[in-house]
């Protein structure tokens, strides 16, 4: 009897225990996750720029600036031409030439002949480049009979003198084309000879070159030729 009432005791006190058991509380659920953050807005076109710092050099950089009281060697200058019954009057600088250009029988052939009288306008004096050639420079190609190419040619300066131009009187100075061991012009052979200023300032240190001083056209036929004196191509006379 002791012993069944002890398996009903412990019996019982299980039936007792379990029923006032209290269920395990559910598993917290694990922390959701952080949503992602939102892209960022793109950057504006003017924020994508680079600073200037850091910007690639797309442009050329600006030219130099001649320092303060020095002239510019590629500024251009103002020539005017007038026509006159003596050929060609040229202004510039200051200066003023009467050119004029005439046919020169060389040899069996034909060249041309330029001559120049300089004065001042402005009453100083200036200074004309001369070289062994003279203050004229020539350039240009000669089309000989029969040929479909002219023939280029311009000059190598050589030496270094200076011709100086005032408004008392007249400088004049002259020049012949062809030079010595060139080919002078036979029938139907005809020249185009562009001339040029070696050199033109108030003084030595100043002076620049006349690059379109004059033109020269001849054609050279039965007879004396004429030598047509005309401003530079693409330039009008007065």
């Amino acid at each position: 009897m002791c012993i069944v009432r002890s398996a009903l005791l412990v019996s019982s006190l299980l039936a007792v225990a379990c029923a006032g058991a209290q269920p395990p509380p559910p598993a917290e659920p694990p922390p959701a996750e952080a949503p992602a953050p939102a892209p960022a807005p793109p950057a504006s076109a003017e924020a994508a720029k680079p600073a200037p710092s850091e910007a690639a050099p797309d442009s050329p950089a600006p030219a130099p600036v001649p320092p303060k009281g020095e002239a510019d060697p590629n500024a251009t200058r103002e020539v005017t031409y007038v026509v006159v019954p003596e050929g060609l009057k040229i202004s510039v600088a200051g200066a003023r030439f009467l050119v004029s250009a005439s046919a020169l029988q060389v040899a069996s052939g034909w060249g041309v002949r330029l001559n120049v009288a300089a004065t001042a306008l402005d009453g100083k004096s200036h200074s004309l480049a001369s070289p062994k050639s003279g203050p004229l420079a020539f350039a240009g190609a000669v089309l000989r009979k029969g040929k479909s190419e002219a023939e280029p040619f311009g000059d190598e300066r050589a030496g270094d003198g200076e011709l100086v131009i005032s408004g008392e009187d007249p400088s004049k100075f002259n020049r012949t084309w062809p030079a010595k061991g060139v080919r002078v012009l036979g029938e139907g052979d005809s020249l185009d000879l562009q001339v040029a200023l070696w050199g033109l300032g108030s003084d030595k240190d100043s002076r620049r070159p006349v690059k379109k001083f004059c033109h020269v056209r001849m054609q050279v036929g039965k007879g004396k030729p004429r030598a047509i004196l005309e401003p530079p191509a693409g330039i009008s006379s007065k």
